[in-house]
């Protein structure tokens, strides 16, 4: 049997519903009555099994830029921990099946446990997302009616009755004035149709759904090895880096990047595009891979960055970028 870990994450009897405030005035829910937006400005959204609208994060296109520092609340719509003194109900442990890990976070400045490489890879995109300001590993998530019965018997709330999603994301998206939560579960696709998986998503998505969270699943195709290796490497780029205080300088140098016809490997441009700002080779390298984090510069993942190999812009990108400078 699995140890679980941060057993407070659940609130006992004496806390009562403090803890879920998903039925409070401002929630999300509320939030949704009360905020303007034109249907234009709303990335593209599907509908699940169950009929409700949700998001597709790795389908998200623009422009987005992630501002820095992150503002978040301290607390989330269930009254849970956000940002780094978030607290994940599973610790990272051996098992039978897949690799588990501890995985440091930028954007949370928090370790992240995850269980398979399949996890490890899509917990590295969303580091790397502009939308996603936050990532909750093991999530906790229960039946609020369930909880309700066992608060009004005075009993405590079993821990075998929390079921813990893989992922919960803290979106900001274009046009919205307030946050969206979004829990993704990490399956492989051999896996999908089982009817045990069935069942177990369909309780995720009834589950958050009931405080205005989606929900969706992604198997081991929705980020190759090669995206992940890039994800790697521009990560190890940023060690040691002041984000914020590089965040205008990466601005202009990737815009310098996007409007190039320099041809040759990485190492070359950089070097060459560097020198006319003024910035040495690591420098430019540190600007880079800042301008790829907050959103300012786009690469093409299907591609792997290398020093000694070409650099791959996204196409969509680099043509709105001409089209603004028209």
């Amino acid at each position: 049997m699995k140890k679980l870990h941060n057993k407070s994450a659940v609130p006992n009897v004496s806390q009562g519903w403090k803890n879920d405030c998903s039925a409070l005035p401002f929630s999300r829910k509320k939030a949704e009555a009360l905020t303007e937006l034109s249907e234009s400005s709303r990335p593209q959204q599907l509908v699940d099994l169950l009929g409700r609208k949700q998001i597709r994060v790795r389908e998200l296109t623009g422009n987005p830029i992630l501002h820095w520092p992150i503002s978040l609340s301290p607390l989330d719509a269930r009254g849970l921990k956000t940002g780094p003194s978030y607290e994940s109900w599973h610790k990272a442990q051996v098992g039978r099946t897949g690799l588990s890990g501890n995985f440091f976070g930028i954007k949370s400045g928090r370790h992240h446990p995850v269980h398979s490489a399949l996890e490890a890879r899509l917990r590295a995109s969303f580091d790397m997302c502009p939308y996603v300001l936050d990532i909750r590993t093991q999530y906790p998530s229960w039946d609020k009616a369930e909880y309700e019965r066992y608060f009004l018997q005075g009993r405590k709330f079993p821990k075998n009755r929390v079921m813990t999603i893989d992922f919960m994301l803290t979106l900001l998206l274009p046009g919205e004035t307030c946050v969206q939560y979004h829990g993704v579960s990490g399956k492989p696709r051999r896996l999908m149709d089982e009817p045990a998986v069935i069942s177990r998503h369909a309780r995720e998505v009834l589950q958050l759904g009931e405080w205005g969270c989606t929900h969706e699943v992604l198997d081991e195709h929705a980020v190759s090895y090669c995206e992940y290796a890039n994800y790697c490497l521009l990560k190890s780029w940023l060690l040691w880096t002041d984000i914020g205080r590089c965040s205008a300088q990466s601005a202009e140098f990737a815009g310098l990047v996007g409007r190039s016809s320099i041809t040759g490997h990485l190492d070359r441009v950089l070097t060459v595009l560097g020198r006319r700002l003024g910035h040495s080779l690591e420098q430019a390298y540190r600007l880079f891979a800042v301008a790829a984090f907050l959103g300012y510069l786009q690469l093409d993942y299907r591609f792997r960055l290398q020093p000694s190999m070409p650099l791959c812009l996204n196409p969509a990108w680099k043509e709105a970028l001409n089209v603004r400078e028209r």
